[in-house]
């Protein structure tokens, strides 16, 4: 996957080793790989690129379209993640290169493989209001964690289905 990446990218991109040595000021490109597979690339500041360390036991990023996807990857495959972050001089030179990487590479896809999906949803009943309910999740415009928290706050998703997704999300 680097190895399409251009030079001048490389000499600016670190490999932070947790959240916290994500550089606290300025704009970025993050990339969080599986394998060879981008599973996200994104720009924006700090607060948005801590989504590439998103795990099953820790607090998942707020208001990210892809926190939901990189929780899948950590709960139900056996990814060894490596995850970048190229430096930038400001808002708009991140979003050149993201586009730049998207079309190299990919990365702003929300596909999930089949085997993810196929654990996430193991034994559930197709017709069930949790099954729907990931479903949806899973094709929200927005965040789909947020929005299952959400509907649960207002009492939209009753005890036992909370339940159900709270086991299979890691919530």
């Amino acid at each position: 996957m680097t190895s399409v990446i251009p030079n001048d990218y490389l000499r600016r991109m670190i490999s932070p080793a947790s959240v916290e040595s994500i550089p606290k000021e300025g704009y970025m490109v993050y990339i969080l790989i599986c394998g060879d597979n981008p599973i996200v690339i994104g720009h924006g500041k700090r607060n948005r690129a801590r989504v590439i360390f998103d795990t099953k036991t820790s607090k998942p990023t707020t208001g990210h379209i892809k926190a939901i996807f990189v929780r899948l990857y950590d709960i139900y495959s056996d990814c060894n993640f490596r995850r970048y972050i190229i430096l930038c001089s400001d808002k708009k030179e991140a979003q050149e290169i993201e586009k730049e990487l998207h079309n190299k590479v990919g990365g702003n896809n929300r596909n999930i493989p089949e085997n993810v999906k196929t654990l996430l949803l193991k034994e559930l009943n197709p017709n069930s209001t949790t099954y729907l309910l990931i479903q949806i999740a899973l094709r929200s415009s927005y965040d789909g964690l947020s929005d299952l928290k959400k509907w649960r706050k207002d009492g939209l998703i009753d005890d036992e289905t909370w339940s159900e997704i709270t086991k299979r999300l890691h919530l």
